[in-house]
């Protein structure tokens, strides 16, 4: 039979106080109506969904098929290894809650984490005390010559409960005395260290102080208006996927097909052997080389402006995320369809014909001998490549949204090499005669060549301002 050993005469023994459901739960009330998680659905979904069944003990639907079914509204068989939308969010609700204790829930006393490579939440205690025993408990005064270490509670000699560990007894005081000079030679190398983490810390700040006005270029600039601390950023590549839908299907998607949970991506005109083809675009997430390159590059700037942009796929966007945030979206509608969200503010739209494969620019509202439309040929080998950058205010008319579209991924590179650009924008700003404080609403069309897939110099071909 297993015997349990008795602790010795005179050991102090620490007791880990359990956190109760209810704490939990108002632990998990703060988080979700935090800022950092309030403009959040989706995340303060998740995380209510796995924490309610981790405080009920349901612990076998901590899995990532079942997140994805009852969080997410993916079909019973959908496969985990084809689309990563749980493994996405979970990565970026880690951030949400680090950024919730760096800020928010700095003073919380409990702190819940969830652990990579799983899904189960973590409920710990934040300090070595609980909030009880650092109230009530007094210091207490060493007379034995024992090491005293803080306890949450000290429990009575002769039992050990379970979850409980045992300090043994410590050496003779002359013991403490070696330890003390180990600790005051500890605290010159750290304070050495310190030292040196401030001096670097200056000197990165200077740099970046440097580098970032040296990108801004302008006194108020594009960049210091989409990265700001006022309000998060969302970066949103194209979805290449529902580009050859699209093509397959010779159709266009609307926006409310896209984003349909009832039946993602309706279409009448499958036609025999398609079945297949199409539940496969709908299912697999693909993106362009060229919109990666773009992301990149958009982080690096919102890196020298002290700004961690959120990146989303477009299939996991909502209508509340674009309402408030600041937002870059890639693509045109057709690889990206949260462009028809913004299109009545537009003067120029860009449309496809998916049966000629040609694009179709409108001017709506044509001035000074411009065409009504203007048309680009993507069957051709070196063929005109239209792109637009449309610079916008969000629903709220609080926040901006850039989009950056082309008949082509030849066109998205031309639409991000002129907006990136100092110089080219400079220009535009002098062209349109701006000489305001802040950086205008904007749209601008330009037209370069395709050759061999990348973009050549391009010109501008009309635009609009709009403040």
């Amino acid at each position: 039979m297993e015997r349990r050993s008795e602790p010795k005469q005179g050991t102090i023994v620490l007791a880990v106080q359990a956190i109760s459901p209810t704490e939990k739960k108002e632990l998990l009330r703060r988080i979700v109506t935090s800022k950092q998680f309030v403009r959040s659905e989706r995340l303060s979904s998740f995380l209510s969904h796995i924490c309610e069944l981790e405080i009920q003990g349901r612990l076998s639907e901590l899995n990532e098929k079942e997140i994805g079914r009852t969080v997410f509204s993916l079909p019973s068989d959908y496969d985990p290894s084809i689309d990563g939308i749980v493994r996405s969010h979970a990565s970026r609700l880690r951030r949400k809650l680090e950024m919730y204790y760096l800020r928010e829930g700095r003073d919380e006393t409990i702190r819940l984490m969830i652990p990579r490579g799983g899904y189960q939440p973590q409920f710990e205690w934040k300090n070595p005390q609980s909030p009880e025993s650092a109230a009530t408990e007094p210091e207490e005064e060493n007379l034995s010559g024992r090491e005293v270490n803080p306890v949450y509670s000290l429990m009575p000699e002769g039992g050990l409960p379970r979850n409980e560990t045992m300090l043994e007894e410590s050496p003779a005081p002359q013991a403490g005395i070696k330890r003390l000079a180990g600790i005051l030679q500890k605290r010159r190398v750290v304070l050495a260290g310190i030292l040196i983490v401030l001096v670097v810390s200056a000197a990165a700040f200077v740099y970046h102080a440097n580098r970032v006005r040296f990108e801004k270029g302008l006194p108020n600039s594009i960049w210091a208006e989409i990265f700001t601390m006022q309000r998060p950023t969302i970066l949103v590549p194209g979805d290449s996927g529902v580009v050859m839908w699209q093509e397959i299907m010779q159709q266009n998607l609307t926006l409310s097909d896209y984003i349909s949970s009832i039946s993602p991506w309706r279409s009448n005109t499958i036609r025999l052997g398609q079945e297949h083809l199409s539940s496969a675009l709908v299912r697999r997430r693909y993106t362009s080389i060229v919109d990666l390159d773009i992301i990149q590059k958009l982080s690096h700037l919102a890196y020298l402006h002290q700004v961690e942009p959120v990146l989303r796929y477009a299939r996991d966007v909502r209508p509340n995320d674009l309402k408030n945030s600041n937002v870059v979206l890639l693509g045109s509608d057709e690889t990206n369809p949260w462009n028809q969200m913004f299109q009545a503010e537009m003067n120029f739209i860009l449309r496809k014909d998916q049966k000629r494969m040609v694009y179709t620019i409108e001017n709506r509202h044509p001035t000074g001998g411009e065409p009504a439309q203007w048309t680009s040929d993507s069957l051709t080998d070196l063929h005109t490549v239209y792109c637009k950058v449309s610079y916008l205010t969000n629903p709220s008319g609080e926040g901006n949204i850039l989009i950056l579209e082309g008949t082509s991924m030849a066109g998205t590179e031309c639409a991000w090499e002129f907006v990136s650009s100092k110089e080219e924008l400079k220009l535009f700003l002098k062209r349109v005669g701006w000489s305001g404080t802040d950086f205008p609403h904007f749209e601008v069309l330009l037209k370069t060549n395709n050759l061999a897939g990348d973009s050549a110099a391009s010109n501008i071909v009309a635009w609009r301002t709009a403040r």
